[in-house]
């Protein structure tokens, strides 16, 4: 295990300039504080947590507030969250809000009462004026999806771009009649998907009746997809293809077409959106943007540490790099 001294080694300091940074002294200089935070990562080095907590009221506990723990988008999230936060001495808390606004301030009271010393958001919506009363005197980082009027930093996909791309690609396969599956909520991800399906489908000509917009329930089910897409199929000027902004959507969306009898995707069209583990269990594998969750978790832990150490943070908007991925879900038009 790693002491203290080991870390003044690694970092070319002295002992008690590794002590001043962990009690966050302002003496030291940003470039030495920085060498000394690389040093702990690397050795993984572990204070003698419970002095320290009692001496600094701290939890050594990071928050991860969560709309709905069921949802297997957020599974790899929270494991990039938790094995960080793990290797940088901090325990993770899940706070699952249920996608109420009232228990998700409910759960950021925690930081008031310093059970926690900071937290990460996973399910900001665009309607969350509460979250200013933490932005100044709490380390707060949204991850996923954000309320960009909060200041907060964040860490996300560009949703926009890789809606574009998955309606490009149903047009390009000769796709005019393209429907979408949304959600009734407020998130960003949601109106930058739905907003890059209407905005594609104009730049080429392709007019979008009202019938073609769908609405799965708030967290996504399986069951709202496929009444979704029931009533999608049912339409006299059926689609060729839809776009669902989520897997689970997706995979409703195919079960509908089942139970219809309608082939996927030799009659259908079907995508999704997030890559999680169920697109690939049942056969037809489900073509959909691929989201670096487990990164996406571990950078906004990381982001959180330098927000909690009080380092400068020049890049407040970090975006990662998404995929999309073809599978059997999609195939090109045929009359």
């Amino acid at each position: 295990m790693a002491t203290i001294s080991d870390v003044a080694k690694e970092a070319r300091v002295s002992v008690a300039t590794v002590s001043r940074v962990l009690n966050n002294k302002e003496s030291v200089r940003k470039e030495t504080q920085q060498r000394v935070y690389d040093a702990i990562e690397k050795l993984n080095f572990q204070p003698n947590l419970l002095a320290r907590n009692f001496r600094r009221s701290e939890s050594r506990v990071i928050l991860i507030i969560t709309p709905n723990i069921t949802n297997p988008y957020y599974a790899h999230i929270l494991t990039g969250i938790g094995e960080t936060a793990s290797s940088l001495g901090y325990s993770a808390l899940i706070f699952n809000t249920g996608g109420s606004l009232e228990k998700e301030k409910e759960g950021m009271e925690m930081l008031k009462l310093r059970r926690a010393d900071g937290a990460i958001l996973l399910a900001s919506s665009m309607e969350s004026p509460h979250l200013l009363e933490y932005v100044e005197s709490h380390p707060v980082v949204q991850c996923s999806e954000y309320d960009g009027a909060s200041g907060l930093p964040r860490v996300s996909i560009d949703n926009h771009l890789a809606a574009k791309e998955v309606v490009e690609y149903l047009i390009d396969s000769g796709h005019e009649k393209i429907a979408t599956i949304s959600s009734k909520n407020t998130y960003i991800s949601t109106k930058e998907r739905l907003d890059a399906y209407r905005e594609t489908m104009k730049d080429h000509g392709l007019k979008v009746p009202r019938s073609y917009i769908a609405h799965g329930d708030p967290d996504y089910s399986f069951k709202s997809g496929k009444k979704a897409a029931m009533k999608l199929l049912s339409l006299k000027e059926r689609p060729t293809a839809i776009f669902c902004i989520s897997d689970t959507l997706a995979l409703g969306t195919i079960s509908a077409a089942m139970e219809m009898g309608i082939k996927v995707p030799e009659e259908l069209t079907v995508t999704g959106f997030d890559d999680v583990d169920d697109t690939t269990m049942f056969h037809p594998y489900i073509t959909t943007v691929k989201q670096p969750c487990y990164d996406l978790g571990m950078r906004a832990m990381k982001l959180l540490f330098d927000r909690m150490m009080k380092k400068e943070i020049s890049d407040k908007k970090v975006i990662l790099s998404h995929q999309f991925v073809i599978r059997e879900s999609s195939a090109p038009y045929k009359p």
